[in-house]
Order: structure tokens, then C-alpha cells, then sequence
């Protein structure tokens, strides 16, 4: 087969998928007149089209209906300008999240709508270009932008010495380059619905994959023009967003705040650095007096300094009475220093 042949095979099979995702019963004999082929051209597209999944055959010969399969795929490219996430959502992207069960379709609205407007709000791009596939087992969402990139923008607005640092802020939660529109809880509450998100931007990657409950900073060779963000989420997954906003949000008494984080401190390890000094500390800290409840992630940390522990435990600790700081995954080394800290006190 050649490319030109694959390239319009393509073509027609897309034609006639839009055509059974708006329910056109006429779109074989409509197939048939935008491309000159016969019938059996188009039934053959049709078979090919159940063969991967991506259609249900209902009926008879005679009789024969047409519905989306458990394989489904839509891709576009879109002008932020004026752009209403939830339209995109739903006009555009409906039929793949059609028929899912409601926790996981609010799971998949909830991620994709939030991305795609910090895109529009923030990105200060022209273009963002939108994927989704979806298979038996999983639902993957591309969203990719043209923008300034959000850890330099991030780094830019809040005046942070690296772009590295604006993934530990972005870990946090709480961050926003906009603190009377946003909130800056969508990226934080996202990464945590999804089994794995990634945000790509220049040579730095942030991720966070749920089997390991982790989040990473990763370097790369490659240049990422402004942001790519990548969410995947398996259908069998029994998570509910509202357990995932209990988990970190107060009580009644509390106005059901976001008050707690956990922040994964060896994102502050930057190329073989280890945690000694009272500004790492401070970097550590930075923002976390906007939380009641702070737990500081040590997996991953082999060793901290005195002064650095000395800085967290004791003086931020006594200075702010009204935080609960703790430490969690900590080695043996680690926790003694910690304990070594908390006894100076």
C-alpha cells in the first residue's frame, strides 16, 4: 500500500467515523459521492474500522448499524484566542468520554478542562493543539501549546532563580501566577486523579505517577516549545475526585480548605546536590505557611545537613506554631537529624 493510499484510506475511514459519531444514517451512500468508490470500497473501510476496534457492527447485513467501538481517537488544532474549555469538551471530544462510568468521566472532564485553561489563560500562545485516544484499557490526553512554556512563565511572574524551582512549587499546589482569577489547585488536583501526568516544557519535565505515589523532576535533551502536558488514566481505575479533594481539604469547620500538602523533597536535589544548607531549607518552605498541614516527602533523600534540618524543624516550626510540619519516608540517617532538630528546641 502506498503512502498516498494509506493517507486517503485515512481520510475515508475519518469521514465515515464523524459521520457515525453524529449519528448520519446516510453516510455509506455519502462516502460513496465525496470520494467516487463503490459501496463495497466503503464496506471494506467499515470492516477494516471494526477489525481495530474502532467500530460495533449491530444487525444484520440488510439491517446493519454502526457504533463507536472501544477504540476511539480525536485530534485538533485550536485558536486560544475566545477559547471555552468546556466546549472543547464536549463538542469536540464528547464521543470519547461518552459512556464512561460518571467517577472516571469526572476524573477525565475535570483534567482536561483545568489544562486546557491554563493553556488559554496563561500560556500566552496562539495555538494549542488537543489529542485523546482511547483504548479497552485506558484514556490518554494530549494538551500542547505554543506559549512561553509554564516553568519559565512560573519562574518569571514569582521570581524564582530556576526554572527547576517552579516544579517544586507547582508540587505544592496553591501556585498561581493569577491569584484573582485562580486558584492554583488545578494542576496539583490533577496530577493526583490521573495514574500518570507529565508536564513537558524546554528540557525539563515534571511527572507524577501514581503506582509510586511519587513525583519526579526529569531532564531532557530535547527542546519542549512552550507546554505539553500528558494525562493518562486506566478504566478500571476505582479513584473519585472528591476522595482525591478530601484527602487534602479541611473540614466544615475548616470551610472545606485546601489545607494540606505533601511536598516531595528531593525536588529540590538538583544535579547531586545534597540538602545541608539554610537556604535549601528555605526553598523547601517557601509557601508552605498557606497549608495547616505539612508533610515533607523524604523518599528518594539519603542524607540532610544540620543546619538544613535545624531550619525546617526547629525554626520554621517554632516561628509558625500554627502548622503541623512532619516528615514522612525518611530513612534512619534523615530521622536522626530530624530527631536531632526537634531536641534543640
Amino acid at each position: 500500500m502506498t503512502l498516498a493510499t494509506t493517507k486517503r484510506s485515512e481520510i475515508i475511514r475519518r469521514f465515515l467515523l464523524s459521520g457515525i459519531k453524529t449519528k448520519n444514517s446516510n453516510v455509506i451512500l455519502d462516502a460513496t459521492e465525496a470520494f467516487g468508490i463503490s459501496r463495497q470500497a466503503v464496506h471494506a473501510h467499515l470492516s477494516a474500522l471494526i477489525k481495530q476496534g474502532y467500530l460495533v457492527a449491530v444487525g444484520n447485513t440488510k439491517g446493519r448499524t454502526y457504533q463507536l467501538g472501544v477504540n476511539r481517537s480525536e485530534s485538533g488544532i485550536f485558536s486560544l484566542k475566545d477559547l471555552q474549555e468546556s466546549d472543547v469538551y464536549y463538542r469536540d471530544f464528547g464521543s470519547i468520554f461518552a459512556d464512561l462510568p460518571r467517577e472516571l468521566e469526572s476524573i477525565c472532564h475535570y483534567g482536561f478542562t483545568e489544562m486546557l485553561n491554563n493553556a488559554i489563560d496563561h500560556s500566552l500562545g496562539v495555538t494549542v493543539v488537543i489529542g485523546v485516544e482511547r483504548s479497552a484499557e485506558k484514556i490518554a490526553i494530549t494538551i500542547m501549546d505554543d506559549g512561553e512554556g509554564i516553568f519559565n512563565h512560573i519562574a518569571r511572574l514569582k521570581n524564582l532563580r530556576d526554572p527547576r524551582e517552579s516544579i517544586l512549587e507547582l508540587s505544592k499546589g496553591k501556585l498561581t501566577t493569577d491569584p484573582d482569577n485562580h486558584t492554583g489547585q488545578g494542576i496539583f488536583f490533577t496530577s493526583r486523579a490521573f495514574d500518570e501526568f507529565f508536564i513537558v516544557s524546554g528540557d525539563l519535565a515534571f511527572s507524577h505517577l501514581e503506582v509510586y505515589e511519587d513525583d519526579f523532576l526529569l531532564h531532557r535533551e530535547k527542546n519542549q516549545k512552550g507546554t505539553k502536558i500528558y494525562m493518562e488514566i486506566f478504566l478500571n481505575t476505582d479513584r473519585v475526585l472528591k476522595s482525591i479533594f478530601d484527602e487534602y481539604t479541611g473540614n466544615e469547620d475548616q470551610d472545606y480548605a485546601f489545607n494540606k500538602t505533601v511536598v516531595p523533597v528531593k525536588l529540590a536535589l538538583y544535579e547531586g546536590e545534597r540538602l545541608v544548607s539554610r537556604s535549601q531549607a528555605k526553598r523547601i518552605l517557601n509557601r508552605v505557611d498557606q497549608f495547616e498541614t505539612v508533610l515533607l516527602n523524604f523518599k528518594g533523600v539519603d542524607m540532610i545537613g544540620q543546619a538544613f534540618a535545624d531550619e525546617v524543624f526547629r525554626v520554621f516550626a517554632k516561628r509558625n506554631p500554627q502548622i503541623f510540619i512532619d516528615a514522612i519516608h525518611q530513612n534512619a540517617d534523615v530521622e536522626k537529624m530530624i530527631k536531632a532538630a526537634k531536641a534543640g528546641e
